[in-house]
C-alpha cells in the first residue's frame, strides 16, 4: 500500500506556480507514494486563544492530516 503524502499549497491564486509543483508532483509521484493536495483556504486566521474551542475547519483539517505519512509545503 502507498504511503500518503499531503501536498499544502500556500498560494490560493486560481494559476498558481506552487498548484501547478503540486500536481506535477502527484503525477511523477512513485507508486509506493500516493501525494494529494489538502486545500487551505477554508481555514480561518490561526489564533493561539482558540486552541482550547478550536473552529470546525482546525479540527477538521487536523483530522485529515492524520492519515498521511508526511506533508509537503508548496510556498
Amino acid at each position: 500500500m502507498p504511503k500518503k503524502i499531503a501536498l499544502i499549497v500556500g498560494s490560493m491564486r486560481k494559476g498558481s506556480f506552487n498548484r501547478k509543483m503540486a500536481k506535477t508532483l502527484i503525477e511523477i509521484a512513485p507508486p509506493s507514494l500516493a501525494a494529494e493536495i489538502v486545500e487551505i483556504g477554508h481555514l480561518e486566521m490561526y489564533n493561539q486563544d482558540l486552541d482550547d474551542d478550536p473552529p470546525r475547519s482546525w479540527v477538521e483539517f487536523r483530522t485529515r492530516l492524520q492519515n498521511f505519512a508526511g506533508v509537503i509545503f508548496l510556498t
